[in-house]
């Protein structure tokens, strides 16, 4: 196994498209200017952004340990340097909502990688069963030198942190070999069993399902591809103010 190592404040967007799970609310800031251009067709499905309405808007649904919830945000603008057709992200409050959960789930940390595709950038929101943090918060440092043209889209991910993971002296998470969060499925009084199976005493760590790819399956009683059933993984939302 091998220390997952703190990252500076200071880390450029280049760095944030690396593989690593935040834990912990840290927080990253960008020192490249990224201009999130507008595209059409992007996403048949996706929702709205109105950049002038403060209220929490929607940004994304999700479903963990039979749990449904909702990521919301809050976004607050000023004018951009580009002119009238742009404006620049100055904060944004993320907030989740569980609606009949099994286990209350919470926000671990949000992070901006710009390296999604080209004129784009991804908010990444990093999630954990009983966490104690219900809000996330990024401000005018984290989110500088970002512009939004009119008609673009805010495009955001949600990965799942384990309940339990297992950190170092420092506090630091410990990754496996595959680069996973190395974890414990249970506390005594909870068990994960969004990452560990368990049938009496025997207890196996799942498959990470997220690097799965969905592909088109031919054979009797299996479920075709593209059917309703995609997991709830990522949004886009179109810009608008």
């Amino acid at each position: 196994m091998k220390t997952f190592q703190k990252f500076p404040l200071l880390i450029t967007f280049l760095l944030l498209s690396l593989s690593f799970h935040p834990l912990l609310g840290q927080k990253f800031k960008g020192s490249n200017e990224v201009i999130v251009k507008k595209v059409t067709g992007l996403q048949e499905y996706s929702s709205t952004m109105d950049l002038n309405d403060t209220r929490k808007q929607l940004l994304m649904a999700g479903q963990n340990y039979q749990t449904n919830y909702g990521i919301y945000a809050s976004i607050k603008i000023k004018n951009s340097s580009l002119g009238p057709q742009y404006r620049t992200l100055k904060n944004i409050e993320f907030e989740i909502v569980n609606y009949k959960p099994t286990y209350f789930i919470g926000i671990d940390s949000v992070v901006v990688d710009s390296n999604y595709g080209k004129n784009t950038i991804t908010f990444k929101v990093y999630t954990r069963a009983l966490s104690d943090q219900q809000t996330f918060s990024l401000n005018e440092k984290d989110l500088e030198n970002i512009h939004f043209e009119k008609g673009s889209y805010l495009h955001a991910e949600r990965y799942l942190n384990p309940m339990f993971p297992e950190l170092d002296k420092n506090g630091n998470a410990i990754l496996m070999d595959d680069g996973r969060i190395a974890c414990k499925p249970d506390n005594g009084k909870a068990f994960d069993f969004e990452f560990f199976y368990k049938d009496g005493r025997h207890v196996v760590l799942k498959e990470d399902y997220d690097k799965e790819k969905e592909t088109e399956l031919g054979a009797n009683n299996e479920i075709p591809f593209g059917l309703p059933g995609k997991r709830c993984k990522e949004s886009f939302n179109k810009i608008l103010f």
